[in-house]
């Protein structure tokens, strides 16, 4: 299970909305220039994240994207499932269409771990906010030293 780029930039490029006035439209070609990302595949990302209904488009020379929900009640699940990430270790079609039949109790004793472990990824991305990203109200993870709050 790896974050790839699409959920680590959808993320970076909502913060950086959230982080402006709430009814501000910021355009894809500000957050590229400021952030450094391809504007074509913010383009492509924020496609996803406006077909999810996170972002709203407003066409026009002063056009640009904006949130659709106050960063408090977006998750950042919704911005990972928009953007097609899936932190499941366990698919529900791979755990019962498995050729090994019968099925040994180890590999139903770590399908479990597995599906417990997806459990607490969801969870985890389920339980904090854009607007607890984009306001810096998350503390560093005690249990790896080299992160330091920004």
């Amino acid at each position: 299970m790896r974050l790839s780029t699409k959920g680590k930039y959808a993320l970076i490029a909502m913060a950086y909305i959230a982080r402006k006035d709430f009814c501000s439209k910021v355009s894809v070609a500000e957050i590229s220039n400021e952030l450094g990302i391809s504007q074509t595949y913010l383009e492509q990302l924020f496609m996803k994240l406006r077909k999810a209904h996170l972002v709203k488009a407003i066409r026009g020379a002063s056009g640009g994207f904006s949130l659709n929900l106050h960063p408090k009640d977006i998750r950042i699940h919704d911005i990972m499932e928009a953007v097609d990430e899936n932190f499941a270790a366990v698919s529900s079609e791979n755990r019962y269409n498995t050729k090994i039949l019968p099925k040994p109790s180890e590999l139903i004793l770590t399908e479990k771990f597995w599906e417990q472990f997806s459990s607490q990824v969801y969870l985890f991305l389920h339980n904090i906010s854009l607007e607890d990203v984009a306001s810096d109200a998350m503390e560093p993870c005690q249990a790896v030293s080299s992160f330091e709050k920004a």
